[in-house]
């Protein structure tokens, strides 16, 4: 397989523990797409500057090099442009932000060479922090690639309890009002990309109760067809997109069932005090776009 034969990527987005990495392994079940551990290519070399959106200010190697690592990559030649020795554009930090769109478009092409190299025509990226990067992500993706953007949206009193919990196994554990904050800031990011051509939503309650419905006209965004296998094999495939340490994604082969986190986490007080704080009327809005699309490009 050439390089020109990736044709078609996607992009799973969304707030932590909606339910991505589970809509994750179950694409990345399909014999056509592969799939990666978490890049964090596209939001932790850059920094969102009001206006401008995502600028290049800090070196993306160190991950890159993780990252390659972490599935068993050879670095083609998308990723032996970054070195060593360093390429100009990521010499001199004061620079850097001229370079944003270039080395967003290498790292993009990082992937593509993998996805080529493992012969598979679709790729699948999920980090659901790059829901912040979408405006660098779609000039940058504009190549001629089909590119889809997948939101995953759950209710936000069970969202804000997963996250919560899942965050005592961080670097740093998020308090009550940053989950809720978190849901709130990135489901209006999501909510603005209403109509957008290439976006589409999946919700995490349709994607538990139903995921062959959910999935079907995902993967007829991109020319896919339905294979049955998909349901048997995700478990399987969450074990090559989940990295050591992840302790908090331990449940994701497990059978699919909507998940009452709030009940285990929450004490009645706080799942009050959660529900007055939460934007329910973000989460009306995408839910009632119907068959779970944003954007039907």
């Amino acid at each position: 397989m050439t390089l020109s034969s990736v044709r078609g990527r996607i992009f799973i987005v969304g707030v932590p523990r909606s339910g991505t990495t589970l809509l994750q392994a179950l694409l990345a079940a399909h014999g056509d797409v592969t799939s990666f551990t978490e890049s964090h290519f596209f939001d932790r070399p850059f920094t969102i500057v009001p206006g401008l959106g995502p600028v290049l200010t800090g070196d993306p190697t160190p991950r890159l090099v993780e990252f390659l690592a972490e599935n068993d990559a050879p670095g083609g030649d998308a990723a032996r442009w970054f070195g060593p020795p360093p390429p100009r554009a990521l010499r001199w930090r004061a620079l850097m932000p001229l370079h944003t769109l270039r080395v967003a478009r290498r790292l993009v092409g990082v992937l593509d060479e993998i996805a080529a190299d493992r012969r598979a025509p679709v790729w699948l990226e999920k980090t659901p922090r790059h829901l912040r990067s979408l405006p660098m992500l779609e000039r940058v993706c504009d190549d001629g690639v089909p590119t889809i953007f997948v939101h995953v949206v759950r209710d936000g009193l069970e969202t804000v309890a997963s996250l919560f919990r899942a965050s005592r196994h961080w670097e740093r554990a998020y308090d009550l009002d940053e989950c809720v904050e978190r849901w709130n800031h990135d489901l209006a990011l999501t909510a603005a990309r209403l109509g957008s051509p290439g976006h589409h939503a999946v919700l995490y309650e349709e994607l538990t109760a139903d995921p062959a419905a959910v999935l079907r006209p995902l993967l007829a965004a991109l020319d896919l067809s339905w294979q049955p296998g998909i349901l048997a094999g995700y478990a399987a495939a969450a074990e090559d997109v989940v990295v050591s340490g992840e302790s908090w994604k331990d449940d994701v082969g497990r059978e699919i069932r909507p998940s009452a986190t709030a009940e285990r986490v929450f004490d009645s007080r706080q799942r009050q005090r959660v529900a007055a704080l939460l934007r329910s009327d973000l989460y009306a809005a995408v839910a009632s776009r119907g068959e779970g699309e944003i954007g039907r490009g």
